[in-house]
């Protein structure tokens, strides 16, 4: 399997290939030891914990007409960042999909940020 920075960083694959195997899978996501994992179609994104400077959760509500009325459906996003800017916006399975997600990646960084930038908070 190949797997791509999301950034600029190239590891060993046979380390890569270690920490994915072992890591926790949560939608399209996996959470390792040492990296954050994500697939889109057919590729494998990777990037470091060290890496990510934020990640929060942005859930977009989609109008929906059904047969028996009309509703919002709820999709669960994590915006990944680095820095002041937005390296990747992945789709998550659910909300509760998403609050084991927010739980692991609390624990895999401690010392990361995990709200909303300020300038978005305004918008």
């Amino acid at each position: 399997m190949k797997f791509y920075p999301l950034r600029e960083v190239c590891q060993d694959p046979s380390l890569l290939e270690e920490d994915y195997r072992s890591a926790r899978e949560i939608g399209v996501i996996r959470t390792g030891k040492e990296f954050l994992f994500f697939r889109l179609r057919l590729r494998h994104y990777y990037m470091p914990y060290a890496g990510i400077t934020r990640c929060f959760r942005r859930v977009l509500l989609v109008p929906a007409r059904m047969c028996c009325g009309r509703g919002d459906l709820q999709i669960e996003n994590l915006v990944i960042c680095s820095g002041d800017e937005e390296l990747a916006v992945i789709q998550l399975p659910g909300t509760r999909a998403a609050r084991e997600l927010m739980k692991e990646l609390k624990l895999r960084m401690p010392d990361g940020d995990f709200s909303l930038p300020e300038k978005n908070k305004e918008a």
